[in-house]
């Protein structure tokens, strides 16, 4: 019974034997089958390559994500001004909304004087011995009492109301911007010459200003600004207040960006304005960088699957030179940026192991078929030519 059901499943064999004894093996089947097992070996490895190697496919979508609603959007800073102090100028930014932030280097970006060669100056413990007794200065003349045994007013050097006490510089500020005043001579006004370093203010040591950090903004169109001066709102307008530098004409903005980015870092991400360096010829100018941000999305696989939401960038950049003495323009470092309603989405992929088992499964056949082809062919003409020369030596 067992031995008739072998003789029926028998029957169904795709792949008859054939006995040795009609097998014959010749130097080019040889041949053939060395260079073939070589090529499967090398396909294999080309496979197995394939298999262990993480591709990224990318697609471009209509971001959906709601803007000017709560969602914020990381700016990373890192650059240098090579002729500015850190004291002559502040780092602003504004967006569509009216939502400002005056002077984030109080906060999230940090400044640092570095020398004309970019190497960082450190506060030596002389100097912030000198700071301490300015602070304490400060602090006493505010307790100065008149005869009377109470507090002495501060002089508002007429710009302030009837009974106003400017007690320090910034009130001082106040009341002049309040009456639409000029403070020219800030180095006068008792108050600021606390808070005026004529040698920051006219960079007579030629430092410069080392900004590194981030931004949180709203994710909508804005801008972000390096200038002179103390910034502040006025009835809606953001203004410099350039009063501290007197009759100064020259405000060098060369620079080195060492980057510039919008949110987290991801494989293959290029930032063109990393690296990029501008030398200014002239006494004041303004460089503007436009910058077109297209949301992107980076889809990690394996062991660190996540999903990063991030942004790119592209750019075109403007100077534009000017006069400060003949011309009301703000010289800095501007960057506008504006978001794109596209997304680019990133995916990593690898091939899956059922499709790597039929890659291999198709590479070993397929030599395998084209070899037999082959060996077929070269077999059939050495044949052939062997009978031609039997017969010329029969004739």
């Amino acid at each position: 019974m067992v031995e008739k059901a072998r003789k029926n499943i028998s029957r169904y064999d795709l792949f008859p034997k054939i006995s040795e004894d009609f097998a014959q093996r010749t130097t080019a089947g040889g041949i053939i089958s060395v260079v073939s097992l070589i090529f499967i070996v090398m396909l294999f490895a080309q496979q197995m390559i394939e298999y262990a190697t993480t591709s990224t496919s990318y697609d471009l979508l209509v971001d959906g994500d709601d803007r000017g609603f709560g969602a914020k959007m990381r700016i990373n800073v890192d650059l240098t001004l090579h002729a500015m102090h850190c004291e002559q100028v502040s780092l602003d930014v504004m967006d569509v909304t009216g939502e400002q932030h005056l002077d984030v280097t109080s906060s999230e970006v940090t400044k640092r004087r570095v020398d004309m060669f970019g190497k960082r100056i450190a506060m030596t413990q002389e100097r912030a011995k000198v700071n301490e007794k300015h602070t304490k200065a400060s602090d006493e003349a505010k307790k100065e009492e008149d005869g009377t045994g109470l507090a002495k007013c501060g002089d508002c050097y007429g710009a302030g109301e009837e009974g106003e006490c400017c007690d320090d510089c910034e009130s001082v500020r106040r009341a002049y911007r309040r009456k639409g005043w000029a403070l020219s001579r800030i180095g006068t006004v008792d108050q600021c010459k606390q808070e005026y370093d004529e040698t920051a203010m006219r960079n007579l040591h030629k430092e410069g200003c080392h900004f590194e950090g981030h931004i949180e903004v709203n994710k909508v169109a804005g801008n972000f600004h390096i200038s002179p001066g103390k910034s502040f709102d006025n009835n809606g307008q953001h203004v410099h207040d350039l009063s501290p530098f007197g009759d100064l004409d020259v405000f060098n903005f060369s620079h080195t960006i060492h980057k510039i980015s919008f949110g987290e870092e991801f494989p293959g991400v290029v930032n063109p304005l990393d690296g990029v360096s501008r030398i200014m010829e002239s006494k004041s100018g303004t460089y503007q960088y436009r910058l077109q941000v297209v949301p992107a999305r980076y889809k990690f696989l394996g062991f660190n699957a996540r999903v990063v939401d991030s942004n790119e960038y592209s750019v075109t950049d403007h100077y534009r030179e000017f006069d400060p003495t003949t011309q009301r323009s703000l010289p800095g470092l501007f960057f506008f940026y504006d978001l794109s309603p596209l997304r680019v989405e990133y995916e990593e992929k690898r091939m899956g192991f059922f499709k790597f088992l039929s890659n291999v499964a198709a590479v070993v056949g397929g030599v395998y078929a084209v070899s037999s082809i082959v060996d077929g062919a070269v077999y059939r003409g050495q044949r052939a030519m062997q009978e031609k020369v039997d017969l010329g030596k029969q004739g």
